[in-house]
């Protein structure tokens, strides 16, 4: 006859191994996290089937505080804090892109809808366009407009900065 609490006890273990070393050893996820789920699947399965309601419902109550308290740990550790970003990103010049303005939008580097600048490339549809003294990335809104051309911000969706033609 088989000790299956002992099997079951091992196949845990040997999920939770799986688990941390997925977790912090393996980048990404793969044929160790598969293991780490079959294991700790196979051992919960086996506790409700082989062994009495009681020892299924223990073993699973057990996986789940264990994770629980696993999630704990990493947060008051400061091991979960190289998983989530911070901060926000800064762009080239520094600047926050978080910034947005009265309507909901990005700022873009302090642009702002209405101004105007001069077209440095040709725009068909995109190209460069500069105002007081930034280089912004932008979209002609509508027809192809020559360089040097005087261009008037008409809107701003997302990173995306639209001008026509002053």
């Amino acid at each position: 006859m088989m000790d299956w609490p002992l099997l079951i006890a091992m196949m845990m273990f040997m999920g939770m191994v799986f688990l941390l070393l997925e977790i912090f050893v393996v980048p990404g996820f793969g044929p160790v996290g598969i293991l780490a789920i079959a294991f700790l699947g196979i051992g919960t399965y086996l506790a409700w089937v082989k062994l009495s309601f009681l020892w299924g419902l223990g073993v699973t109550l057990a996986s789940i505080l264990s994770l629980f308290i696993s999630i704990v740990i990493l947060k008051k550790s400061g091991a979960a804090d190289r998983f989530v970003l911070g901060k926000s990103i800064a762009n080239k010049t520094g600047d926050d892109t978080s910034k947005r303005s009265k309507n909901g939008n990005l700022t873009h580097s302090g642009i702002r809808v209405g101004e105007t600048g001069l077209a440095l490339s040709d725009l068909r549809p995109s190209g460069i366009g500069e105002f007081e003294d930034k280089r912004v990335n932008v979209i002609a809104d509508g027809i192809y407009i020559k360089r040097n051309t005087s261009v008037k911000i008409v809107r701003i969706e997302g990173n995306r900065v639209f001008v026509e033609e002053v």
